[in-house]
C-alpha cells in the first residue's frame, strides 16, 4: 500500500484489495497498460453508473448495458467510450465476476474514503505497470510545492497545458478556475476521474486535445503550470518573434506561449529537466531574452531520483511578468531537501516552501546578478553559483587548449578515446606505442603532435593522462581535450595527482552538467582553481608519489608471482578438461552433420519446417542453437582456466547492448512457448546515452550469469508449466551516489559511471526470509527442488570481477502489486 497516514486503514485496504482482485481478472484478457479500467469501475460503481449484477444478467448484450447506464450520467458519458475496447474484450462471465466483487464493497464506506482509495489504486497501478504504462504519477510533494509557491488569490485563473493526470489541479481551491489539456485519451479519462474524486471537477474544464495545436490564446491566466514531456521535439517548428527563429523543443514553446498568456502579475511555473539550464543554441537566445527582461524569478534544483521511471533530475523554474527583484535571479539548491524512504527519496516540500518564503540568503539560497549570468554565457546551472571562493591559480593561467588539425577520414592512426586514458596517478603517462592503429571513421577526431595533458570531458572521471610525444602523433575524440602545460609553473605528475583533491573535485561537481552522461565543458575546465605550491615543493611531492609507486609495483609483482603458480595448476586442469570433452564434442558435431545430410535426402526443404508456429522457430534454427551451444562449451574448455576465479579471466572491450541483444535473440529460440523473453532498453539509455554502452567485460562469463538467471526462473519460479510467464531483461543508467548504492548492496566508485541490469520474472517469488547472503552461498539449498550448486555464488564472483572485486549484485522480492515477482540486478562500470 503506502506509508501515508490515513483513517480507516482496514476499510481502505479491504476495498483496495477487492478492486485489485478485479484487476487480476482483467489481466487474463487485457494488456497490462489497460488495467486502469479498474479506476473507471470503482468510480462508476460509487456513482451508480455501473450496471448491477441483476441488470447484467437480464440480457446478453453486456456492452450495451455498460453504455446505457453510463450515458444516464453526464460525467461518464464520454469516459465510457475510452473503455469500450476493454469492455468488448471481456466475456459475460468475467464482467459478472468483476461486478460481484465490487458489490461486496459498502458504498457508504467507499464514498467516505474515496479520495484515499483512488490515489492508492492509481499509485498501485502505475507501480505495477512501471514505465510500460508510458505515464507516471508526479510525486505529490512536487505538485504541492509548486501550488504553494504560486501563492494564488481566491478566484485565480489557472491554465495547465500538458496536464497529464491533473497532479496540479487536485491541489487548487474550489474557487480557483482550472483549465487543463491532455492529448492522450486514457490519461485524460483517469485525470477527469481523479479531479472528481477530489471534488474539483465542478471548477475545472479539462479538455481532450493537444496543447501545442490548441493553445488557449483567448484569455490571460494568473498561473500557467506544467510538466511537459522532457526533451520532446515539436513535430512542426514554432516560429518565435522573441528570438526571430524557430523553436523545435517543447520547453521553449511553453515558455514563449506561456509568458504571453499571463495576466499583469501572473506566473509561469514549470518542471523541466536540468538540461534546460545548461543547453545552448536557440535556448541560449531565449534565456538571454528572459534575463534581459527580468522574467526569470526563481530557479530551484530538486534532489535526483524523485521521479519514477526516469533517471533525469529536474528543476522548478518560476517566471514572472513583474520581477520581485529586477536585475537578480533567485537560485535555490534544494538537492539535499529530501528524506530517504527505503531506496526512494521524498522531497521535503514544506521546508523548501519555508526557505523560499523567508527569502534570506544562506547556503541554499542565493541572489545572482544578471551580470554574473552574462559572464557564464547564460548557463543557469545552480551548482556553479554556489561555488566556494577558493584562493589559487586558474587552470587557464598555466594551460592552453590544443585544437589540432582535423584527422583525415579512412586513414589509420593511433586513436585516443576515453577508454584509452589512464586512471592511475602512479601510471599516468601514455605513449603512442601503447595504442593501436585504427581506421578514422569520423571527421571529429583531431591530430595531436606534441606532449600534453589529456582529459576526458564526459562521464564522472577526468582520467588525467600525460601524453609523452616521441615523434608519432595521435588523434583524440570529441570526448577528450588536449592541454599544453607551462611546465615552469606546474609539474604534470603533481597536477594529475591534484585533480583528485577534494577542493578540485567540489569544483568539478559544480561545473559538470547532466546526470546520465555527465559532461564538463572546456571553458569550465579552464576555470578550475588549483592551489599550486612552489616548483620545489611540487617536485618533492612528485618524488614521494614515484617512490610509493615503486613500492606498490613491487607488491603487485609479488602478488602476480603467487597467482601465476595457481594459474599454472588451473591451466593444467583446464587442458585435461579440454582433452576429456574434445572427443564427445567432436562426436556431437559429426552427428549433427550426418542428421542434416539425411534430412536433405528425405526432404530438400527440411530447413524451413516450423517447430513452433508462434515463435516461427524452424528446424534449422534448432540445429543452429545446438551448434552454438556445442561451440560455447568447447570455448569454455579451451580458453578458461576457472569459471569462478575473480583473478583469472580476461576482460576486454565489449559493446554491451549488442551483447545483450544477441543473447536474448539466441535464448528466445530455446524457450518453451509459454515463456516470453524481452530485452528492455531504458529510454534514458536510448536518448541520453545514444544507445552506446561500452564496458570492460568477458562475454562468456556474462553469458554464464544470464543463463544462470534464466535457468533459475525456468526451473524454480515457473512451477506451473501451463501458465504463461515473462522474463524481462532491462538495462538502465545507475546514477546513485556511493551511500545510495550501498542500499542495493552495490559498491561503486563515485568517479565512475555505471549501468544496471535487472532480470525480472513473473513466477514464484524467492522463499520467505531468503537473503542475498543465502543466494551467493556455496551449496545453499532453497525452493521446492532443494538443489545445490555454484549458481548464485558463481554469478556473484563473476559480477564482482567485472566491478573491480567489489559487490555488484542484488536480489529483490517485489511487492505483491508488481507484475514481476522477483528481480536479480547487477551493475557494471562504463568505459
Amino acid at each position: 500500500m503506502t506509508e501515508d497516514n490515513y483513517k480507516n486503514r482496514e476499510v481502505v485496504e479491504y476495498i483496495c484489495n477487492q478492486v485489485w482482485s478485479c484487476a487480476e481478472i482483467l489481466r487474463v484478457s487485457v494488456a497490462s497498460n489497460s488495467l486502469h479500467f479498474v479506476l473507471y469501475l470503482i468510480s462508476a460503481y460509487k456513482d451508480e453508473a455501473l450496471p448491477s449484477i441483476q441488470e447484467l444478467g437480464r440480457g446478453s448484450n453486456k456492452f450495451a448495458f455498460f453504455h446505457i447506464k453510463a450515458e444516464k450520467d453526464e460525467f461518464y458519458r464520454e469516459i465510457v467510450e475510452i473503455y469500450s475496447p476493454t469492455i468488448k474484450s471481456l466475456d459475460h462471465r468475467q464482467l459478472a465476476s468483476i461486478i460481484q466483487r465490487l458489490e461486496l464493497i459498502n458504498k457508504s464506506q467507499l464514498r467516505s474514503n474515496f479520495v484515499v482509495i483512488f490515489e492508492l489504486l492509481l499509485k498501485r497501478l502505475f507501480n505495477y505497470q512501471g514505465k510500460r504504462s508510458g505515464e507516471s504519477v508526479q510525486p505529490k510533494e512536487i505538485s504541492r510545492l509548486i501550488i504553494e509557491l504560486a501563492n494564488l488569490e481566491n478566484k485565480a485563473k489557472v491554465y495547465n497545458p500538458f496536464a497529464g493526470l491533473a497532479s496540479f489541479g487536485i491541489y487548487l481551491d474550489k474557487n480557483q478556475k482550472y483549465k487543463a489539456q491532455e492529448w492522450n485519451p486514457a490519461t485524460w479519462a483517469i485525470a477527469l476521474m481523479r479531479l472528481k474524486a477530489h471534488n474539483k471537477n465542478s471548477s475545472s474544464k479539462f479538455e481532450l486535445n493537444d496543447s501545442i495545436e490548441n493553445w488557449d490564446d483567448s484569455q490571460k491566466f494568473d498561473l500557467i503550470v506544467a510538466t511537459p514531456p522532457f526533451k520532446m521535439r515539436l513535430q512542426r517548428p514554432f516560429y518565435s518573434n522573441v528570438i526571430n527563429d524557430n523553436y523545435r523543443d517543447v520547453e521553449s514553446f511553453l515558455i514563449d506561449k506561456g509568458i504571453h498568456s499571463l495576466s499583469n502579475n501572473g506566473k509561469l511555473i514549470t518542471v523541466f529537466s536540468l538540461s534546460f539550464l545548461f543547453s545552448g543554441g536557440r535556448l541560449a537566445k531565449l534565456k538571454k531574452w528572459l534575463i534581459d527582461n527580468d522574467l526569470i524569478d526563481t530557479i530551484i534544483t530538486l534532489p535526483s531520483g524523485l521521479l519514477s521511471n526516469t533517471s533525469i533530475p529536474v528543476c522548478v523554474i518560476i517566471f514572472k511578468t513583474i520581477s520581485s527583484r529586477p536585475g537578480y535571479v533567485k537560485f535555490i539548491d534544494a538537492s539535499s531537501f529530501f528524506v530517504k524512504n527505503g531506496p526512494n527519496k521524498l522531497l521535503k516540500d514544506k521546508e523548501l516552501v519555508e526557505l523560499v518564503h523567508e527569502d534570506i540568503e544562506n547556503e541554499f539560497l542565493k541572489y545572482v546578478t544578471t551580470d554574473d549570468i552574462y559572464k557564464n554565457d547564460f548557463d543557469l546551472s545552480v551548482g556553479r553559483y554556489f561555488l566556494k571562493d577558493i584562493q589559487g591559480t586558474r587552470f587557464s593561467k598555466f594551460s592552453s587548449i590544443i585544437r589540432g588539425l582535423r584527422a583525415p577520414i579512412n586513414e589509420r592512426m593511433k586513436q585516443v578515446q576515453i577508454r584509452n586514458l589512464k586512471d592511475d596517478v602512479f601510471d599516468s603517462v601514455l605513449t603512442s606505442d601503447e595504442l593501436e592503429n585504427t581506421l578514422i571513421k569520423r571527421e571529429t577526431f583531431r591530430i595531436i603532435d606534441e606532449s600534453c595533458l589529456l582529459i576526458a570531458t564526459r562521464w564522472n572521471t577526468l582520467k588525467p593522462t600525460f601524453f609523452n610525444y616521441t615523434g608519432e602523433p595521435i588523434v583524440i575524440s570529441q570526448a577528450v581535450v588536449a592541454l599544453r602545460l607551462d611546465e615552469n609553473i606546474v609539474n604534470p605528475t603533481f597536477l594529475i595527482n591534484e585533480f583528485s583533491a577534494d577542493y578540485v573535485q567540489e569544483q568539478l561537481n559544480s561545473y559538470r552538467v547532466g546526470s546520465v552522461q555527465p559532461m564538463l565543458r572546456k571553458n569550465d575546465l579552464e576555470n578550475i582553481i588549483f592551489q599550486l605550491p612552489t616548483m620545489q615543493e611540487q617536485k618533492a611531492k612528485v618524488s614521494g608519489i614515484i617512490e610509493l609507486s615503486k613500492r606498490l609495483r613491487k607488491i603487485e609483482s609479488e602478488k602476480e608471482n603467487i597467482l601465476s603458480g595457481i594459474h599454472k595448476e588451473e591451466t593444467e586442469s583446464s587442458t585435461s578438461l579440454s582433452h576429456i570433452l574434445g572427443k564427445p564434442l567432436l562426436s556431437i558435431g559429426s552427428s549433427i552433420e550426418i542428421i542434416q545430410n539425411a534430412l536433405s535426402n528425405l526432404d530438400p526443404d527440411w530447413k524451413s519446417h516450423l517447430i513452433s508456429q508462434r515463435r516461427q522457430f524452424t528446424l534449422i534454427d534448432a540445429f543452429d542453437s545446438i551448434t552454438k551451444n556445442v561451440k560455447y562449451i568447447q570455448e569454455l574448455a579451451d580458453k578458461n582456466t576457472s569459471l569462478v576465479s575473480v583473478s583469472n579471466f580476461e576482460l576486454t572491450e565489449l559493446h554491451f547492448l549488442k551483447f545483450l541483444s544477441e543473447f536474448v535473440k539466441d535464448e528466445k529460440k530455446s524457450l518453451n512457448n509459454n515463456i516470453s523473453l524481452k530485452l528492455d532498453i531504458h529510454e534514458d539509455i536510448k536518448e541520453l546515452m545514444d544507445n552506446q554502452v561500452l564496458i570492460k567485460g568477458n562475454s562468456q562469463k556474462l553469458r554464464i550469469v544470464l543463463v544462470n538467471l534464466l535457468d533459475n526462473a525456468k526451473n524454480h519460479a515457473f512451477t506451473n508449466k501451463e501458465k504463461s510467464n515473462k522474463i524481462n531483461i532491462e538495462i538502465l543508467p545507475f546514477i546513485k551516489n556511493e551511500e545510495e548504492a550501498s542500499y542495493f548492496n552495490y559498491d561503486i566508485d563515485g568517479k565512475k559511471s555505471y549501468v544496471e541490469v535487472k532480470v525480472s520474472n513473473t513466477g514464484l517469488s524467492f522463499p520467505k526470509d531468503f537473503t542475498l547472503k543465502d543466494y551467493v552461498r556455496k551449496n545453499f539449498a532453497a525452493g521446492k527442488t532443494r538443489n545445490r550448486g555454484l549458481g548464485g555464488y558463481e554469478v556473484n564472483e563473476i559480477l564482482k570481477a567485472h566491478n573491480e572485486g567489489k559487490n555488484a549484485l542484488n536480489i529483490i522480492s517485489n511487492k505483491e502489486d508488481s507484475e514481476y515477482t522477483t528481480t536479480v540486478s547487477f551493475i557494471i562500470p562504463i568505459l
